[in-house]
């Protein structure tokens, strides 16, 4: 298999996975839903702890930014792969006669495409 061939293979099966993932989260909004109610929750929890004397902090916006981020892209990871573990396809899609980096790249892409709508949200709040 010439190196464009072996790239594209990667490029699709990358896709396919991603696809997979958007498009079951599309359905159930599960992961979506919850992974953007904690982001909410850790912005309003941690933007009421760094008020004093009634004005918030200098510079508090960026580390209750990044905490939100780190936060919630943590828990969306664990519900992902226990979607997976649950129903078994994470098995499935490591028996199957891809690379696995390709299923890592896809995975990675449809969590990183939760977490930017996830941000989208959560940035002007901040």
């Amino acid at each position: 298999m010439s190196e464009h061939q072996s790239l594209a293979n990667f490029l699709r099966v990358a896709w396919l996975v991603t696809r997979k993932d958007i498009t079951v989260e599309a359905r159930s909004r599960e992961i979506l839903s919850t992974t953007m109610f904690f982001a909410l929750s850790c912005v309003l929890v941690f933007a009421f702890s760094f008020v004093k004397d009634g004005m918030a902090l200098d510079d508090a916006a960026a580390g209750i930014l990044w905490i939100a981020i780190a936060f919630s892209g943590t828990l969306a990871l664990g519900r992902t792969f226990e979607r997976e573990r649950v129903n078994e396809t994470l098995q499935a899609l490591l028996l199957a006669p891809s690379d696995r980096p390709a299923v890592y790249a896809g995975k990675l892409a449809g969590i990183l495409a939760m977490m930017f709508a996830v941000q989208l949200l959560v940035v002007p709040l901040v």
